[in-house]
């Protein structure tokens, strides 16, 4: 399994949605629309060429906090392994082993969501659109993490090393951007200190009779997690 798929699974077990390849560093907004290529979301374009419009506000904050399966934490003060890092700590590190290639730490103490509220309203308009395909998916939740961190590992045996802020390493706020990070090896994703886009909700219309099916979609192997019905609820077709 690639990287980005990896990383999808991720997103979408903890999250229910699905994965922003390049994680944080990428540039999606709500109304966009793609496909799904190579198991992640991929832009074509927005909606608002389609001429249609909608209502955007903030919705409830989420969380991540993933770390591999084998994975150690270990944590120093002034180079002695302590069981909590003291408040003012100096020479405070925290140490993160990674028995497994493949592994990943994914942690973001606070994601704030973004999304469409008419979704009802924008289908019927995407419905009528010239030249709209409902196979074509469209992003209505954005999920953006604030001082994220986003790790994978080539090789096993990988140990990442956090050093600097005693506040932040003692909360396991591991993506302020006032820490320090070492490696002993080459690491896939390594993404620190910044903020942005993580997870995607997506959303793609279909026939249901005389009406049309807003399936609220997670792309997790295709899986559909909910339904959002207009008109009578019948067998379906995508095009």
């Amino acid at each position: 399994m690639g990287l980005p798929n990896q990383f999808n699974d991720i997103i979408h077990s903890n999250l229910k949605v699905s994965a922003a390849w390049l994680p944080i560093t990428n540039n999606y907004l709500l109304g966009d629309y793609g496909i799904i290529s190579e198991g992640v979301f991929t832009k074509m374009g927005n909606i608002k060429e389609y001429n249609v419009s909608f209502d955007a506000a903030q919705g409830p904050d989420a969380t991540i906090d993933f770390t591999s399966a084998d994975t150690k934490v270990i944590k120093f003060v002034a180079g002695a392994q302590v069981d909590v890092i003291p408040e003012g700590a100096i020479d405070a590190k925290i140490t993160i082993s990674f028995k497994k290639e493949g592994s990943f730490i994914v942690k973001a103490p606070t994601i704030s969501v973004n999304e469409i509220q008419n979704v009802n309203q924008l289908a019927n308009q995407l419905k009528d659109a010239k030249g709209w395909r409902r196979m074509w998916k469209v992003v209505y939740q954005t999920y953006q993490a604030l001082e994220p961190v986003v790790i994978s590992t080539i090789s096993a045996d990988t140990e990442i090393s956090f050093s600097g802020d005693a506040t932040a390493l003692k909360s396991m706020k591991l993506g302020n951007a006032g820490l320090e990070l070492s490696s002993n090896k080459e690491v896939g994703l390594n993404i620190h200190g910044k903020q942005g886009i993580i997870g995607l909700g997506l959303f793609k219309l279909r026939l249901i009779g005389g009406g049309v099916n807003i399936l609220s979609v997670s792309e997790k192997q295709g899986d559909i997690t909910a339904e959002l019905l207009i008109g009578d609820k019948a067998p379906a077709n995508d095009f």
